[in-house]
């Protein structure tokens, strides 16, 4: 049935983005206007503004992703908006590509969060909201689009040096069991994510999150190794405890860094001792 809401925003603990499933709205948000049907992607509101939204037989499916990692994201490229604060300017995305790459991304997260092991590694639950935040800074309009498309600063290029990699190196074997990212590695340094970028480009022919993952992978292997017969572990679990959720992508890249499947290494492990 057809129906009215009245919405104010409060502040911006959560940025939601909202795909119709059905049904169909008319959203006013402030001076502007939208129509919203079935198929359509939006985003739940801009911060301090007032909306009113008509309703009829509407079906949401919605994401809500921690404000704290929308700005993470935009800061990986660069500094922030002047201000520090990340605004969306608009509604809707920027074009029909761009709301088929959030619904193909959200699919795909949700698609991964129905592994049990995956749902409940928070490995993997950060790495998929900080893709989710990510995603929404590409396809919605911003403030920080400007950095996250802009040139790279100088400070960045010299930043990049051997000792940034030494420092990074050590701070990612240290915490790889932990839920962190390339914002989180580039502080604990600290220099610019844009900088760590280049030290592991030039010193060390990977990525920050490359390197990341193969460290990882490196646990996963011991700990498949190490696993007693009797003790409920399976290869989705351990591979999921690390951040491998995707089990055609996890045996891919194991075949390639030991030259075996994980299933192998899991039946053939180290006798206890």
């Amino acid at each position: 049935m057809p129906g009215r809401l009245h919405i104010t925003s409060g502040p911006p603990g959560r940025l939601v983005v909202a795909v119709v499933r059905a049904g169909r709205a008319e959203l006013r948000d402030g001076p502007d206007a939208y129509r919203l049907a079935a198929g359509q992607v939006f985003l739940g509101g801009r911060f301090g503004s007032a909306r009113t939204a008509r309703t009829e037989d509407i079906r949401l499916r919605t994401v809500a992703v921690p404000w704290g990692l929308v700005r993470a994201a935009a800061r990986q490229a660069g500094p922030l908006p002047a201000g520090g604060t990340v605004r969306f300017t608009g509604l809707l995305p920027l074009d029909a590509a761009r709301a088929d790459t959030w619904q193909r991304t959200a699919e795909f997260v949700h698609s991964t969060l129905l592994v049990p092991e995956a749902a409940a590694s928070p490995l993997v639950l950060g790495e998929s909201a900080r893709l989710l935040a990510a995603t929404a800074l590409s396809v919605f309009p911003n403030n920080a689009l400007g950095c996250l498309e802009g040139p790279p600063r100088p400070r960045d290029g010299r930043d990049a040096t051997s000792d940034t990699l030494r420092r990074a190196i050590a701070f990612i074997e240290s915490n790889a069991g932990t839920d962190i990212g390339l914002a989180e590695i580039a502080a604990a340094v600290p220099v610019t994510p844009r900088a760590l970028q280049y030290a592991f480009a030039r010193h060390a022919d990977t990525t920050p999150l490359g390197y990341l993952r193969r460290v990882r992978l490196a646990h996963v292997h011991a700990e498949l190794r190490a696993a007693e017969p009797g003790d409920g572990l399976t290869v989705t679990a351990i591979a999921a405890r690390w951040g491998f959720a995707h089990a055609g992508r996890f045996a891919s890249a194991y075949r390639q860094a030991y030259g075996t499947t994980p299933s192998h290494t899991f039946r053939t492990r180290s006798p206890a001792h």
